[in-house]
C-alpha cells in the first residue's frame, strides 16, 4: 500500500532530475526538499482547519462562491504557500542554485514531497483504490503546481543576481499566485458534482500536463546561468 501511494511521484521526480541540464543537483539538497514538501503538510493542515474554522464555521460550504473560496484561499493559497516558504527558505541563497532550471528541480521535489505525504494519509485512510486515482491526478497536479512555481522561482532569482528588484518581487508573486489559480480550479472543479465538471477537471487537468512539460522542456533547452550576472 505505501509504495502504491509512493511510486507514481518518485517516477515524476526521476523525469524532472534527469531534464535537469547542467550539473546535477547533490542527493542531499534533493532529499532536504522532499521532506521540506513533507513538512509543509503540518502547517498547511492546520492553517486549513484553522480557516474552515474561521470562514466557514467549521461546516461544508454550500454555494458555488463559498466552494471556491474554501478551494482558492483556504486549500489552494495555503498548501501553495506553505511549499514557497519552504521552498525559499531551503534554497534561495544555496549556492547549487545557479541555473534557473533549478528553481523547477527544487520546486517540484517540494511539491512532490507534499504530494506523498498527502497521498500516504490518503491511501491509509480511503484504501487502495484511491491511490489509483491520485496516481492520474492529484499526484501529476502536485507536480505541474511545482513546475509553475519553479519557473517564476527561477526567474527571481536571475532578477535577484540582476539586480532588479521589481522583477524579482513579481516574479516571486507570480511563482505563488499562478499555482494558486491552478491548484484552486483543479481543487474547484473536482469538488462539484457534475458531468460538465468532470470533463473540464481532466481538461485542465491535460492542458497543465501539457503546458507543464513544456515549459519545462524549453527551459532545460535554455539551460540560463544565474552566476554569469
Amino acid at each position: 500500500m505505501l509504495q502504491l501511494a509512493v511510486l507514481p511521484a518518485v517516477i515524476l521526480l526521476v523525469y524532472v532530475y534527469r531534464l535537469d541540464p547542467m550539473e546535477k543537483e547533490p542527493a542531499g539538497l534533493l532529499l532536504s526538499l522532499l521532506l521540506c514538501g513533507m513538512l509543509s503538510t503540518f502547517p498547511a493542515v492546520l492553517l486549513e482547519l484553522l480557516g474552515t474554522e474561521v470562514f466557514l464555521g467549521g461546516g461544508e460550504p454550500n454555494d458555488l462562491e463559498t466552494l471556491a473560496f474554501e478551494n482558492f484561499i483556504i486549500v489552494a493559497l495555503v498548501e501553495e504557500g506553505c511549499k514557497f516558504f519552504f521552498l525559499r527558505w531551503r534554497t534561495w541563497k544555496d549556492p547549487h542554485f545557479d541555473y534557473v532550471f533549478d528553481g523547477i528541480v527544487y520546486a517540484v521535489f517540494v511539491g512532490l514531497g507534499f504530494a506523498i505525504a498527502e497521498n500516504i494519509l490518503y491511501v491509509f485512510n480511503y484504501g487502495i483504490s484511491v491511490a489509483f486515482v491520485r496516481a492520474v491526478t492529484a499526484i501529476p497536479g502536485h507536480c505541474m503546481f511545482g513546475i509553475f512555481m519553479g519557473c517564476f522561482y527561477g526567474k527571481a532569482k536571475l532578477a535577484d543576481a540582476k539586480g532588479n528588484a521589481g522583477e524579482r518581487a513579481g516574479n516571486q508573486t507570480c511563482a505563488i499566485l499562478v499555482p494558486v489559480f491552478c491548484h484552486g480550479s483543479y481543487d474547484t472543479l473536482a469538488s462539484i458534482d457534475s458531468d460538465l465538471s468532470s470533463l473540464l477537471f481532466f481538461a485542465l487537468l491535460v492542458l497543465m500536463v501539457v503546458t507543464g512539460i513544456r515549459l519545462m522542456k524549453r527551459m532545460s533547452a535554455q539551460a540560463e546561468r544565474i552566476s554569469w550576472y
